[in-house]
């Protein structure tokens, strides 16, 4: 199987997934004033998979 990709489109996807991240960095800070490990591991770990999910969305909708 092979799966779509293509790098610049992946390129846009990553820049919006990390400002998404900052922002919800932000909004932990805001409601509970403090960051855990499990945030900032989680976030590490969502940020490629929500930039792959964006990219996968703007490959369908240039098609």
């Amino acid at each position: 199987m092979h799966f779509p990709f293509n790098r610049p489109v992946y390129d846009k996807a990553f820049v919006v997934s990390c400002l998404l991240a900052v922002l919800g960095w932000v909004a932990i800070y805001l409601i509970w004033k403090e960051f855990t490990t499990a945030d900032i591991v989680c976030m590490i770990v969502t940020v490629p998979i929500l930039a792959y999910f964006i990219h996968v969305l703007l490959l369908l909708n240039q098609r």
